[in-house]
């Protein structure tokens, strides 16, 4: 138990993919594991899927629960997990074999709390895609978390494997946000320390209409909690970092409501705010592009 890692899988209707993400899981070069499964309300056969592969591997763990949204139930598998490490995985998301052998290693070489690595990405049919990452910055991360300027990995929570110290008994995932609530976790880790980063591909991220941000305009109001949230805790390391952040993360939300015609008397404001925070960085992004990538932003 001393080096137990706890895989915390949250599942609602993923019959399509939870099989392949909790075998890719039990698959992991890395064996002392549990898997803590926790079915958030299902409707679909999941449930089905999960006591099927329980029956064939003991390191399954699953809990049925009423449902509550991911945050909530990444939270419950926090609370009963056992192990020493802390690893999560979405539940259309696939691990390499040594993924969590090589995280492991880095954080015991390493001396890190937590670890993170690169990525690929698969479609609904699991072909390869070929995403090219945007200004990618493993460095500075809660810096770079908060400017938004391009793909900042660790999140999504699929990549992070974390020491149980580092979580303790105040660090868990926000319940009022569901869409940003990956990069919300990683600000609150990186506030605390800095990750390792791995710079190899050790799992594959899948992309699908319904993980996208485009089918949920929430997402708007979940990021202005988000930054007020980042200027209570003190996130903003400089006034001319937190203005330079504000106008970015006002650049994507009036992107992201333009596509949503409800939500649409909103983005003059928001390019108002952007260019009182920062003028010049309003201006130097170019709005048209803002508009044409908000669409295609994931969680």
């Amino acid at each position: 138990m001393e080096n137990l890692v706890s895989v915390i899988i949250p599942v609602y209707n993923a019959a399509s993919y939870i099989q392949q993400t909790i075998e890719s899981a039990l698959n992991q070069t890395y064996r002392n594991i549990e898997l803590v499964v926790m079915n958030d309300g299902s409707k679909d056969n999941s449930e089905d899927i999960i006591l099927r592969l329980q029956k064939k591997d003991a390191r399954i763990r699953y809990q049925y629960k009423a449902n509550s949204g991911v945050s909530d139930t990444r939270n419950k598998g926090i609370a009963i997990a056992r192990g020493r490490y802390l690893a999560f995985l979405d539940a259309d998301d696939v691990w390499k074999p040594d993924n969590l052998e090589k995280k492991i290693n880095a954080i015991k070489q390493t001396g890190k709390k937590w670890v993170f690595s690169n990525l690929e990405y698969i479609d609904e049919s699991n072909k390869p895609m070929i995403v090219e990452l945007r200004n990618f910055k493993p460095y500075n991360i809660l810096d770079n978390l908060l400017l938004f300027e391009g793909d900042v990995v660790p999140g999504p929570c699929s990549n992070i494997v974390a020491t149980r110290e580092l979580f303790g008994d105040e660090i868990r995932f926000d319940t009022r946000i569901s869409s940003p609530a990956d990069r919300d976790i990683c600000l609150e880790l990186a506030a605390r320390e800095e990750p390792f980063f791995l710079d190899e591909k050790l799992w594959l991220y899948r992309l699908h209409s319904q993980s996208m941000t485009s089918v949920n305009y929430k997402v708007v109001d979940e990021m202005i909690y988000l930054y007020k949230k980042a200027d209570q805790r003190k996130w903003f390391s400089s006034p001319r970092l937190r203005r330079k952040a504000l106008s970015n993360a006002n650049l994507i939300l009036a992107g992201i409501s333009y596509h949503f015609p409800s939500q649409r008397k909103r983005v003059i404001g928001f390019l108002i705010k952007s260019f009182w925070y920062s003028p010049f960085n309003a201006v130097q992004k170019k709005i048209l592009p803002i508009f044409r990538r908000s669409k295609k932003r994931k969680k």
